[in-house]
């Protein structure tokens, strides 16, 4: 439910932002970062097939890992993402009306914010954790800079996060850190390195706690 959000990128730490990979390497990268022990994984919506892929997803790995929609910007895409049973949903940005289309279909949402204003008005209109982004651009700092006026801020900072600053956001304040191509870069794709991602993810959670 809603008030779960919270708890599990708190648990989480690291949420796999997977965008546009092939589809020939998509279950083995899932598969890789499950292992590794990154198992909230967000699929975002502007992938070919996402809907599907989500689908897949949830009933190859279940109860394993927790499998949500990403880059939600219509209320189709949440519609679509829902029936393929996803678990949350995250948007680069902060829509009212998505947030309320959510809360109706008893499943979290994390919107984008960037500005003290924004994150004001998402906590408003109900949203219990925002997604920073780009984080990296305003650097740890901000987010420590928001927790002055927003003591009780539970963020999740996403875009520019990789192994060398991750741990810096989490120190400042973020609850969790959203990680896409940084997780499984390319070379490593091409060379069907699986084995490499799941030790990335490995130390990840190793270093984030």
């Amino acid at each position: 439910m809603k008030s779960e959000i919270v708890a599990w990128l708190q648990r989480a730490r690291v949420v796999a932002v997977v965008r546009r990979l092939p589809e020939d390497v998509f279950h083995d990268v899932i598969g890789a970062l499950i292992e590794g022990g990154i198992t909230t994984i967000e699929v975002t919506m502007d992938s070919a097939g996402g809907s599907r892929l989500i689908a897949q997803t949830r009933e190859r790995y279940g109860d394993r890992a927790r499998i949500g929609a990403g880059t939600v910007l219509t209320d189709q895409q949440m519609l679509d993402a829902h029936a393929s049973g996803a678990e949350f949903f995250v948007s680069p940005h902060f829509d009212p009306a998505l947030l309320s289309l959510a809360e109706s279909l008893a499943k979290p949402m994390v919107p984008g914010v960037l500005s003290p204003t924004e994150v004001h008005a998402a906590r408003q209109a109900g949203a219990e954790a925002v997604k920073i982004f780009p984080a990296a651009a305003m650097g740890p700092g901000y987010v420590r800079d928001l927790r002055g006026p927003f003591g009780d801020l539970q963020a999740m900072v996403t875009g520019g996060i990789d192994e060398t600053n991750a741990r810096q956001f989490i120190e400042a304040g973020a609850i969790a850190v959203g990680m896409g191509s940084s997780l499984f870069p390319k070379a490593e794709i091409a060379a069907r390195d699986f084995m490499s991602i799941a030790r990335r993810a490995e130390r990840l959670r190793t270093l984030l706690g």
